[in-house]
């Protein structure tokens, strides 16, 4: 098992780097959790990228019932694979689409607290803002079946488009109307950020409490993207979108 880790994780690597799709990676290879989330692990160490922060996947209900998932998974967030609001990002992946996420900035601190409760967090979060999460395969799939692949595919995290102007909240009630606009077309497309575990912090606790459990840590205030606030929005060539958290930012990406 230990050297098809090493051959898968390599492979997808390889994929993410030079951004290019490769043959589906056998189910029978990644019939655990545990072995899913070693070959995704090992491959996000072999890309020798910067890891700013992490993304949090499988935070809405409707996307944990298509991917059959009892929890949460996450992924690395890269320096390499960040994007400023506004910016124009090439198509050349089989992306799925994009989602508006809520984005909380986290002092690195926390990770020197041991964090029982909710509560506690709150000291820690530096400001929450919009982000824009362009999501796709790195596999030659229809699509994502099963918990196991969207893991591997470092859960389905492309890249994603940020802003510097981060909010300071001094409550938990991160209850907030979302929508998103093709600019293009005018399509609107709205979620809410209760579509998040019922709430942002709920998918926040969660993290800490799995990168604790793991001692997973960072030597730098970091940045969390919570999970979709939306369904997974079509793209194409062309499009421009404009996504907005009322009360709370706004963010701009072309394709």
């Amino acid at each position: 098992m230990s050297k098809n880790i090493q051959k898968y994780s390599s492979i997808l690597a390889d994929a993410r780097k030079k951004n290019k799709l490769i043959k589906p990676i056998p189910l029978k290879i990644f019939s655990s959790l545990k072995t899913a989330e070693l070959i995704k692990s090992s491959a996000e160490t072999k890309l020798g990228w910067t890891p700013i922060g992490f993304k949090i996947g499988a935070t809405n209900k409707k996307i944990m019932k298509l991917l059959k998932a009892k929890k949460p998974f996450y992924s690395y967030l890269f320096k390499e694979k960040s994007f400023p609001s506004g910016s124009k990002i090439y198509l050349n992946h089989k992306v799925m689409g994009i989602e508006l996420e809520l984005l909380f900035k986290i002092s690195k601190k926390i990770f020197d607290t041991n964090i029982t409760n909710k509560k506690q967090l709150h000291k820690y979060i530096k400001g929450v803002a919009p982000t824009i999460e362009l999501v796709g395969l790195r596999q030659k799939l229809k699509k994502i079946t099963n918990v196991k692949q969207a893991i591997i595919d470092f859960g389905l995290n492309i890249l994603f488009i940020r802003t510097n102007k981060f909010e300071r909240y001094k409550n938990f009630d991160l209850n907030f109307k979302t929508n998103v606009k093709n600019l293009v077309n005018d399509k609107i497309y709205y979620g809410h950020t209760k579509n998040i575990l019922g709430n942002p912090i709920n998918a926040l606790y969660w993290l800490i409490k799995e990168l604790k459990k793991k001692k997973v840590s960072l030597k730098r205030d970091f940045l969390v993207s919570s999970g979709s606030t939306t369904p997974i929005i079509p793209i194409k060539k062309g499009d421009k979108f404009y996504g907005e958290i009322l009360n709370l930012g706004k963010i701009k990406v072309n394709f």
